[in-house]
């Protein structure tokens, strides 16, 4: 008796729409790439894709220092998180799988891992494009997808938020102003006039100085938010909003 397995998920209409659509994009992005601007941006790319898909785990290194590790250069920052990166460094250069769990604290990363290689071998174009920074910033919504998959005992909802996260990277790489996951995420959950706190909690995130280090200052310096309270900038009244850069922004990545 052979007993048929079925896989665990349904193919909507969604979904073949958004492969649709990528293979579209896949195939204006490989005809229109000149090969000198295609090493420049894989090294760029490369390191969004890194800083990405770490910083989901908690990894606190920007993109400045990842650069400087790639580089061979000397970077202040905790040993463990630095070798985490030269980890991921080795491991997307080589796309090389050799053990079921390299990394001591969870399989997020190998699951990306793994999701980079087979895109890289049904198109190279994927081997330099940085889905992972892009999932990072819908964060929320990547575990939303997530949970509807295991309630529903089924991934279509879990493969319909990897597509749109891949269709953006194919579609909006060149156009979209560059910017860290973490500014990213928190401009995609501002809404009108926010405090402090409120921003915050829509990350959920509990470290008020990590919140302002790696989110509310750099997003302030690249003027993509703006205090609505400027000439008191520690005023218990003090909110932020976006400004015209930041909707343009959302508006690119929309």
């Amino acid at each position: 008796m052979h007993i048929i397995s079925l896989p665990s998920y349904t193919i909507t209409h969604a979904i073949l729409n958004r492969v649709a659509q990528i293979s579209e994009a896949v195939g204006r992005l490989t005809i229109l790439t000149d090969q000198t601007k295609v090493l420049h941006l894989r090294r760029i790319n490369r390191i969004r894709t890194i800083h990405g898909s770490l910083a989901i785990e908690g990894n606190s290194l920007n993109e400045s220092q990842i650069t400087a590790i790639l580089d061979g250069k000397r970077v202040i920052a905790p040993p463990r998180e630095v070798q985490e990166v030269r980890n991921a460094l080795v491991a997307y250069d080589r796309f090389c799988i050799e053990f079921i769990h390299p990394f001591a604290d969870g399989n997020g990363r190998m699951g990306r891992l793994w999701q980079s290689l087979i895109l890289a071998r049904w198109n190279p174009l994927f081997a330099d494009i940085p889905v992972e920074s892009l999932v990072f910033a819908h964060q929320a919504e990547y575990y939303q997808a997530l949970q509807e998959s295991t309630h529903q005992t089924d991934s279509a909802p879990f493969i319909a938020f990897m597509l749109k996260m891949i269709l953006y990277a194919v579609t909006t790489p060149q156009v979209t102003p560059q910017v860290t996951p973490q500014v990213g995420r928190l401009l995609t959950v501002m809404q009108g006039e926010m405090t402090r706190e409120s921003l915050q909690n829509a990350i959920e995130l509990q470290d008020r100085k990590s919140f302002r280090e790696r989110y509310l200052r750099p997003a302030l310096a690249d003027g993509l938010i703006e205090m609505t309270i400027p000439d008191k900038p520690n005023s218990r009244l003090q909110q932020y909003r976006l400004t015209e850069k930041g909707r343009r922004w959302l508006q690119q990545l929309e």
